[in-house]
């Protein structure tokens, strides 16, 4: 479908100058890596990070998973994401499902020389209600956490320190799921003795304490951060010593660097697809490390607007759009087809779950049958001005996918804040996102997005099933994995597949290259471009 499109040539055109550009670029084999100190690490980003708070941030994890630790970690394990300690040296579970009692490692410090104590756990839970956080759905959990953050309560009624290594967690409702929610990026454990003495904190190096293996040096703004070994580490030292992050907004001038071996890893997520397919793949073949990105892709419908309020135009959205051609002509086949809310990697993920397929002529067909003329419909994508250039394409592709069938979806443009706010407020009509998996459990998903009113009103989704979303709720208390399993694939199905509240569309592969210096590395579980510097080796 993909050669009935308008801007078919401008994409051709654009295409064949990043192929030339690759194959000049491939026809030179890249130069000996400059010459770089013992142990340094050398990355790009295209963006610089906004902050180094896990509070203020859904994205920026870089420095917070390198330079704090977690409770649990969930690392890859024979080939799966497991749950595995990290800070926590045992934890056990009451009969009732609501209280965990965790004991914590003796002798970790952190950067600064201050010990870890139970008091600092406490802390790390309640900051998130109190300050504003962008990650309360975790601690909100905890009982007393909505006084807590309504300001109610002075602190964590649930949060019990028995000692400083000892202390419990009582939950509002049992969940099965909450150890591996430990081990999210957000629930990061920071120093309560720094934190009394800083303000503004995630902006200065200096002030950002951790337990985890590097400390962060400097950070020019827009330009680079640095990350160097933490001597007070109380795991394995790392190979890699030393990480030097640049920030460079262009693609290709990461490539080049690349290139002439001032790079010792490239994201290829950042490069055209046509450069990847045509130079990296064929001069660095074994040198490429793939996983998938452990996500979903998805196009949202808010059932509280026109139009979209109707099963039949939701239906008929998805079937206008062709998902392959989006796959092949946009991420150059890596990526993999959805049909459901929970992604490929995650536990309870549906292999043999179907959905809607391609079908414009029927599209066609279940409107006119709904009683909507060819036209009539129309609703707004709301595209974030932060979108990378593939998401981007991925909008015009949607848009008209739609125009074919006769509905019309006018992409507008927000800057990052105002896309936020205009979402939470639960006024945007449809948009694209990606969900990345924080922690290898489907209520990762299923409850973020449909467990209450609030979580799918402040994504603009407006579910209305209020009976559904109660049972999306209660799911997270099946103890036993396999019944758990099937409520979850059951809820999947009443909520795409009866409901089609959103179209899930694909789950990208998330690709890298290693430079010469790099013997081995291993990306984040679910494929973050933000990984652990200790998961790679130096040769």
């Amino acid at each position: 479908m993909a050669h009935r499109f308008a801007n078919r040539s401008r994409r051709m055109a654009r295409q064949a100058a990043f192929m030339l550009a690759a194959l000049l670029f491939a026809a030179v084999l890249p130069c000996s890596a400059e010459a770089a100190e013992d142990g340094l690490l050398r990355a790009a980003i295209l963006y610089d990070i906004s902050t180094m708070d896990v509070a203020k941030t859904t994205d920026n994890y870089m420095i917070p998973m390198n330079v704090f630790d977690r409770l649990f970690e969930t690392r890859m394990v024979d080939g799966t994401a497991q749950v595995v300690n990290s800070l926590c040296e045992d934890c056990s579970v009451s009969e009732d499902g609501l209280t965990y009692s965790f004991t914590l490692k003796d002798g970790v410090v952190f950067s600064n020389g201050s010990a870890l104590t139970a008091s600092d756990v406490q802390y790390s839970f309640e900051r998130l209600l109190i300050a504003a956080s962008e990650n309360t759905d975790i601690p909100l959990e905890v009982v007393g956490g909505e006084a807590l953050m309504n300001g109610e309560a002075d602190a964590l009624e649930g949060f019990n320190v028995k000692d400083d290594t000892h202390f419990s967690v009582t939950l509002n409702a049992p969940n099965a799921g909450f150890m591996a929610e430990l081990s999210a990026p957000a629930m990061s454990i920071v120093d309560a003795e720094t934190m009394a003495q800083v303000e503004n904190f995630g902006s200065e190096p200096a002030d950002t304490i951790g337990t985890g293996p590097y400390i962060v040096t400097e950070w020019v703004a827009n330009d680079h951060y640095t990350l160097v070994a933490n001597d007070r580490y109380w795991g394995e030292a790392p190979s890699v010593k030393k990480v030097i992050v640049r920030v460079i907004p262009d693609a290709g001038t990461q490539n080049l660097m690349f290139q002439n071996g001032e790079l010792d890893i490239i994201d290829l997520q950042n490069l055209d697809s046509a450069i990847v397919e045509s130079a990296y793949k064929p001069v660095y073949g074994d040198r490429i490390v793939s996983t998938p990105k452990v996500g979903l892709t998805y196009l949202t419908f808010n059932e509280k607007k026109d139009y979209l309020s109707d099963v039949n135009v939701r239906r008929a959205v998805g079937m206008a759009i062709d998902v392959d051609a989006i796959i092949t002509g946009i991420y150059s086949g890596n990526a993999i087809r959805e049909y459901g809310i929970i992604p490929t990697g995650i536990w309870a993920h549906n292999d043999a779950l179907t959905g809607i397929e391609y079908d414009p002529e029927g599209a066609k067909a279940l409107l006119r049958e709904a009683g909507y003329a060819e036209g009539e419909i129309s609703f707004e994508l709301s595209m974030d001005s932060a979108a990378d250039s593939n998401a981007q394409l991925v909008y015009q592709y949607i848009s008209q996918f739609l125009d074919a069938v006769g509905i019309k979806a006018n992409i507008k443009s927000y800057d990052h804040s105002a896309w936020i706010n205009l979402r939470m407020s639960g006024e945007m009509d449809s948009f694209l996102a990606r969900w990345g998996m924080d922690y290898n459990d489907p209520a990762n998903i299923m409850f973020t997005f449909f467990g209450n009113e609030r979580n799918t009103a402040q994504r603009s989704l407006n579910y209305p099933d209020a009976a559904t979303m109660a049972r999306v709720a209660a799911a997270s208390a099946i103890v036993d994995d396999a019944g758990r399993e099937a409520e979850y694939q059951a809820l999947e199905q009443k909520i795409i597949g009866e409901d089609a509240a959103w179209f899930p569309l694909f789950e990208e592969l998330h690709l890298y290259c290693l430079g010469e210096r790099v013997a081995e590395f291993i990306p984040h579980w679910a494929g973050f471009s933000d990984f652990y510097a200790a998961d790679v080796t130096l040769k």
